[in-house]
């Protein structure tokens, strides 16, 4: 089956679902902590305080993350298509599927800490629809597949100068997706096994690029301008072909040359509109592809591991600049965002009641809930 969408070039509009607020944090935790640490409302105990933090939950959350991330690559082998290595142990259709079922929850755990948001099937279909960036024409052929699922994380928008017509130029905004995942699983005729890629920086017009199968189409309009130029250098040479055959045999063969000359113009003509297409196609993808199979696993655990200590230490701060160090679930995460934006000028939706948990969980606060308060005693 293919999803095919083209035609002519249309000023496009990002979809209605990806102008919600993210919840990812967009920046590094150096940066973080070092606007904690300008805060006067600090003393030099609670400076110091805040770095041990930083320190501490990096390497609890390393530790933790390696585990996994080993479980995962584990798990990952017997559906690796990059897999090299020899004697692999042979597992039945039930133990495949169970790894499977395994991979595949750890997997989706990841992506949710790191607050990645999968797009579902009419998500997708929906950004597929939207036409891609130089007007060329892809379709997505999922027929090998059994699964296909696209995951992304952090929206951004950006300039585009374009070119319309000979000289003239024009500026308009795009949508960009800063990280998308995606995960494949072939159909069992195919090997079943699971590709697992990871891109940046994908433009929503032009997510098609992320398709594990594409085919390419010329755009309608440089096919009739390409057909045009052919059929009219062909239609004089044909005619004065069949006016040549009727007197002069030299006559006509003069033409019949000048003939296939024409037509081999237009065929390379029509070859090389292709190979721009092609190239453009495969400098989008190069550029975009960030890592694949077991080298994205390593990059999204990475990027969840990060996160976690952002979020953690983020709330942190906040409970600890408060006063008597007690908020409500609904004030920690009002202050929290509002925060953000004083210092960043960036709104997201944070996810306070994970932030909350995972510094208990770690010790670092005691929890005592009354109705919605929350009250903390920081033991770092």
């Amino acid at each position: 089956m293919f999803f095919s969408f083209s035609l002519f070039r249309q000023p496009t509009t990002a979809p209605e679902f990806l102008e919600s607020r993210e919840q990812f944090l967009p920046f590094r935790a150096e940066i973080l902590l070092e606007r904690m640490l300008r805060d006067s409302r600090l003393n030099d105990e609670e400076r110091q305080l805040l770095s041990r933090l930083r320190q501490t939950l990096s390497e609890k959350f390393h530790a933790e993350y390696h585990t996994l991330l080993e479980s995962l690559k584990q798990d990952f082998v017997p559906f690796d298509p990059d897999c090299e290595t020899l004697a692999e142990p042979e597992y039945s259709a039930e133990e495949l599927q169970t790894i499977q079922l395994r991979l595949y929850a750890n997997i989706r755990r990841v992506l949710q800490i790191g607050n990645y948001r999968e797009l579902t099937r009419e998500q997708l279909e929906e950004c597929l629809e939207l036409q891609p960036i130089g007007g060329l024409s892809v379709s997505v052929d999922v027929d090998d597949f059994d699964e296909f699922h696209v995951y992304y994380r952090g929206i951004r928008k950006q300039e585009e100068v374009e070119k319309v017509l000979f000289f003239l130029k024009r500026t308009r905004w795009i949508t960009l997706l800063k990280r998308v995942f995606v995960i494949a699983r072939f159909k069992q005729k195919y090997g079943g096994r699971l590709l697992m890629k990871m891109f940046k920086d994908v433009p929503v017009e032009n997510i098609k690029i992320i398709a594990p199968k594409v085919k390419l189409k010329m755009p309608v309009f440089d096919r009739v301008k390409i057909g045009g130029s052919v059929l009219g250098s062909l239609i004089t040479p044909l005619s004065k072909l069949i006016f040549a055959f009727t007197f002069s045999w030299i006559y006509f063969f003069v033409i019949l040359i000048g003939l296939t000359i024409a037509a081999v113009k237009g065929i390379l003509s029509f070859l090389n509109s292709k190979t721009k297409y092609m190239h453009r196609f495969s400098s989008n993808l190069y550029f975009s592809n960030l890592s694949n199979n077991g080298a994205a696993l390593t990059t999204l655990l990475d990027a969840a591991e990060e996160q976690e200590v952002k979020e953690t230490l983020l709330s942190y701060y906040i409970l600890l600049v408060s006063p008597n160090c007690e908020l409500t679930l609904q004030e920690l995460d009002a202050n929290t965002e509002n925060w953000l934006e004083e210092q960043f000028h960036h709104c997201l939706d944070f996810e306070v009641n994970d932030a909350v948990r995972k510094l208990s969980e770690k010790n670092f606060i005691e929890i005592s809930y009354r109705d919605t308060v929350t009250k903390a005693t920081l033991k770092v």
